[in-house]
């Protein structure tokens, strides 16, 4: 649900995996989290393979914000048809898509001008295929449930310093604060990208496989958290949100983490902007598309090499 949606939704499945023994709190606290309008449908708008019958694969999006409103990462969160696997995919903030009008931009650009719904637009048509729902998650406020969790451990690829913080590299435990000082001091959209799906990945984690998923406290916590900084759609109803996390069983081994297949980088008006790999994409959307992500994850055995340089747009 929430993070089915996040980080999926990271957000929906952190959610989905709390409610196993305290599924009314959960519940109670994401009925009244704020929501938008229902996700619009348009003239060649992917169609639902959704049926009443058969399990499918669902699709949120989770659009990152910082403190300025600004989109800071997107997650293209899947959670398979059994509803026991659940796969982040990482956008970066200034991915090149193209509007309606086929004018190209950042998908930052796009979200500045035409909300999450234009986001939805862009990525379904780059995709040819339905996102489900949509979730908008204010970053420094999700970060809060770091705590509620006693940190996360990630991996730290290169020393750095910030803030007052000082970040070795290898294996860290973040702290709230910490973790929002390590996923702000880069902001270059990869980097960025990379450390906050590696923190995502790691609170989905710790919510589905700790004592969150036993400890009322924390999941009123992680409930009063989630109803500060969270909007989804207006589909995303409680009933939706129930009926999901009934039938959702995550574990740890099952919650993974990978980047959209980038080519490289290139300029327009001035600006860096990341480029899709059209053939790479071509694979996962096949792998989306048949269930199948986990295959595709485990062949990406390097998806945060540095990228090419391309011609300016």
């Amino acid at each position: 649900m929430a993070v089915a949606t996040l980080g999926a939704f990271v957000v929906v499945a952190g959610v989905l995996g709390l409610v196993s023994l305290y599924l009314g709190a959960v519940t109670q606290a994401l009925a009244e989290v704020p929501r938008s309008s229902p996700l619009p449908d348009y003239p060649g708008r992917p169609e639902s393979t959704a049926t009443p019958d058969t399990a499918t694969p669902m699709r949120y999006l989770v659009l990152v914000t910082d403190d300025d409103g600004a989109l800071a990462s997107a997650y293209l969160a899947q959670m398979s048809a059994q509803r026991d696997a659940l796969q982040l995919i990482g956008v970066p903030a200034n991915l090149l898509v193209t509007d309606p009008d086929r004018t190209e931009m950042a998908l930052s650009g796009r979200f500045a001008a035409a909300g999450g719904a234009g986001v939805v637009r862009s990525l379904e048509s780059m995709l040819g295929l339905r996102i489900d729902h949509l979730v908008e998650l204010k970053l420094n406020g999700f970060l809060s449930i770091v705590d509620v969790l006693g940190g996360v451990d990630v991996r730290n690829d290169a020393e750095m310093s910030a803030e007052g913080w000082h970040f070795p590299s290898g294996d860290l435990v973040l702290s709230g604060a910490e973790a929002k000082v390590y996923l702000s001091a880069n902001r270059q959209p990869l980097t960025r990208l990379e450390r906050t799906e590696a923190v995502f990945v790691e609170i989905v984690r710790s919510v589905v496989s700790g004592d969150a998923v036993t400890n009322p406290a924390k999941v009123e916590a992680i409930g009063a958290i989630l109803h500060n900084c969270l909007t989804v759609d207006a589909d995303l109803t409680p009933a939706e949100i129930r009926r999901t996390a009934l039938d959702v069983h995550l574990g740890s081994d099952n919650i993974d983490g990978k980047p959209l297949p980038m080519a490289g980088v290139s300029r327009l008006d001035g600006a860096e902007v990341t480029v899709v790999d059209q053939p790479r994409l071509a694979e996962l959307v096949s792998a989306m598309s048949a269930d199948e992500l986990g295959g595709w994850a485990a062949r990406q055995t390097d998806p945060w090499a540095p990228l090419v340089t391309l011609p300016p747009r």
